[in-house]
């Protein structure tokens, strides 16, 4: 008797594990065959459709995030100090100070006080997009800062920049980097 028990008991496991792999078989290749279906059907629409059809039989590239620029500053010596990021692309949009127009990007939000740090990040560097850089010093009186700002340039190569808090930025200064070549406007923190 325990030996027909355990026969039964094995005859159906093979059996569970046969239903198992016929059910799993055939739901892939379901899916392999709709995916095949998708395959063969943008082909189609390939040679006969209109070229709006055609598009969504391209893939799409997975956009890449990167901080294309760092500005960290300390030693302000005073409450008041401003020390702004800015960042210009090729179609003439720009960010910093809190506003930003350069499509897929993100600025973040303006810190004043003797230290602090603002970034600006690509959300789409694989689009190799140039942009050039540039930093703003607002501060009443004689105060200075010392300031660092790291940049990526489209070609993922990083570049550091350190000033010191010395007479090299007075009350209301503006630092250019243009990474890309991209232009920097004259006069880009507002000031003359």
């Amino acid at each position: 008797m325990r030996r027909n028990k355990g026969l039964l008991v094995l005859a159906l496991l093979a059996l569970l594990t046969m239903m198992i792999s016929v059910t799993v078989g055939t739901t892939a290749s379901a899916s392999g065959g709709n995916a095949v279906a998708a395959k063969k059907k943008c082909k189609k629409k390939k040679n006969h459709a209109a070229s709006a059809k055609k598009k969504k039989c391209k893939k799409k590239k997975a956009s890449t995030m990167v901080v294309r620029a760092t500005l960290t500053w300390s030693n302000g010596g005073s409450s008041d100090v401003d020390m702004d990021l800015f960042a210009f692309d090729a179609n003439g949009n720009k960010a910093g100070n809190g506003s930003d127009t350069i499509p897929t990007s993100t600025l973040s939000p303006d810190v004043t006080g003797p230290q602090g740090t603002e970034t600006f990040t690509d959300q789409a560097f694989n689009l190799k997009r140039p942009l050039s850089f540039g930093v703003c010093y607002i501060v009443g009186g004689s105060v200075h800062t010392d300031y660092t700002i790291t940049y990526v340039t489209a070609d993922g190569a990083t570049h550091t920049d350190t000033k010191a808090g010395d007479n090299s930025l007075g009350s209301s200064d503006q630092v250019p980097y243009p990474a890309d070549g991209v232009a920097v406007p004259a006069n880009f923190c507002g000031f003359a």
